[in-house]
């Protein structure tokens, strides 16, 4: 088949072949080979039109978008900034962890388990969830997600329980949740089309965006931070609900391989995954490293254009609402963008995804120095890059990646994006003093 657009386009069924008895033909008999003639010659057009990177008119509709479906993400990503953010630091703050003490290790120790959880999660769940299916892994998830986002909001805020291994719990148990979530939920909303996953994938960046953004700007009006938290708790059941309500049942659901059958047959689609790959790991990478811009500025000021000086400074808060800003236009703006790209030529596709790499190692060596001004815009340089890698990512596997092997590639390209993130946390602290090298002042580094 030949894949364009939103979707495949379906040989056109052959007209009957004429009969030849040996003597002239008959005019209906010519007027028949003429039709046949100009359908395939039309095929062949539309194949060289494909091999070229031209878009070929689509001979059906594309499905309407499901908005809706954004809300499940949302809802689910929601949570996830709940554990990488800045409630990340009130839930410390809520446990009474000190700098440098026994419980300031386990803390940290125990917030990498978010990570950990999805690392395991991408590939654990073609494993131990073989014999269900991926509607059903991604209800499954959104429990997970559901349970971690309660220990804090109920055990620890609200019932004063401030054990510190709770957050161990808290947090595996999210990042299993979402882990499992983001590969399946992907793979199983791929028949209702393009235009509903453009909307889809916005709700990472707005989860993100709705608790970092108007949460960090109602807590600076005294609101307590515990009311975010059961924001998030609240959201989850609705999200669970659209997603069943909405979402493709067994029947109408994408028919993937297992696991260990399409790892036997990656030659078959693993091969052009590659560069999608090494994409991601690096979009995760400064993504999870991300915090080291965080720590560099100390409260209450930033200054924006001398890390030296204690002239022309800005209030944190408000800083870095402005930086979040940044980070969900750069993200969300990018991954609508991108997901429409249609390319059936492999140089434009792996051009594109080029350019979106570069924009992320020109965000790192703008945040390399050290200068607050220039931040939003690293920022925005290197959530872009990673929006329009998950776009371009998202695009090829549903129309140039078998079928089959949907769910897989997807799982495959989390697992390594996962890798990248794990080792940008890991290197937190060392960037953090890489980009201080000659910046300290009374408020940076």
């Amino acid at each position: 088949e030949l894949l364009t657009g939103s979707r495949a386009i379906q040989p056109q069924s052959m007209a009957s072949e004429p009969k030849f008895n040996g003597v002239a033909d008959s005019d209906a008999d010519v007027e028949t080979r003429a039709d046949t003639t100009d359908s395939i010659q039309d095929k062949d057009s539309d194949v060289k039109d494909a091999e070229m990177g031209l878009d070929i008119p689509a001979e059906t509709a594309e499905p309407a978008p499901m908005r809706i479906m954004l809300l499940v993400m949302l809802s689910m990503f929601q949570g996830y900034a709940s554990m990488v953010g800045p409630l990340q630091s009130a839930y410390k703050h809520e446990l009474g962890v000190k700098h440098g003490t026994a419980n300031a290790h386990v803390f940290t120790q125990a917030a990498v388990g978010v990570h950990y959880g999805k690392l395991i999660a991408r590939l654990g769940h073609n494993v131990f969830f073989a014999c269900i299916s991926p509607r059903t892994r991604v209800m499954i998830a959104m429990v997970f997600m559901f349970v971690g986002v309660m220990i804090p909001s109920l055990l620890v805020f609200t019932l004063k329980w401030h054990w510190v291994y709770s957050v161990f719990f808290a947090y595996m148990l999210s990042g299993l949740g979402l882990g499992i979530f983001e590969v399946t939920f992907l793979s199983v909303i791929t028949p209702l089309g393009r235009a509903t996953k453009s909307w889809a994938i916005v709700g990472a960046p707005a989860g993100f965006a709705t608790i970092n953004i108007l949460g960090l700007t109602l807590s600076s009006f005294s609101m307590p931070v515990v009311y975010i938290y059961w924001y998030i708790v609240a959201c989850l059941p609705i999200g669970f609900y659209i997603f069943w309500q909405f979402a493709p049942h067994e029947k109408t659901e994408l028919r993937t391989a297992n696991f260990g059958a399409s790892l036997r047959q990656a030659c078959s689609w693993m091969p052009k995954m590659v560069p999608f790959f090494v994409a991601q790991f690096l979009s995760h990478f400064a993504m999870e490293n991300w915090p080291a811009i965080f720590y560099m500025f100390h409260p209450p000021k930033v200054p924006l254009f001398d890390p030296k000086s204690d002239q022309n400074l800005m209030d944190w808060g408000q800083f870095f609402a402005i930086t979040y800003i940044f980070i969900f236009l750069g993200d969300s703006i990018s991954r609508r963008i991108a997901i429409y790209i249609s390319t059936p030529s492999v140089k434009k596709r792996l051009l594109c995804l080029s350019g979106a790499m570069l924009c992320i190692i020109a965000g790192l060596y703008l945040e390399s120095l050290a200068i607050a001004i220039v931040i939003p815009i690293a920022i925005f340089l290197i959530f872009w890059g990673n929006g329009t890698i998950y776009g371009l990512t998202a695009h090829h596997v549903d129309k140039h990646v078998p079928a089959e092997h949907n769910l897989a590639s997807y799982s495959c390209w989390c697992f390594i994006g996962d890798l990248g993130a794990i080792l940008g946390g890991i290197l937190v602290e060392n960037t953090h003093d890489l980009f201080c090298q000659g910046h300290k002042g009374p408020y940076e580094c």
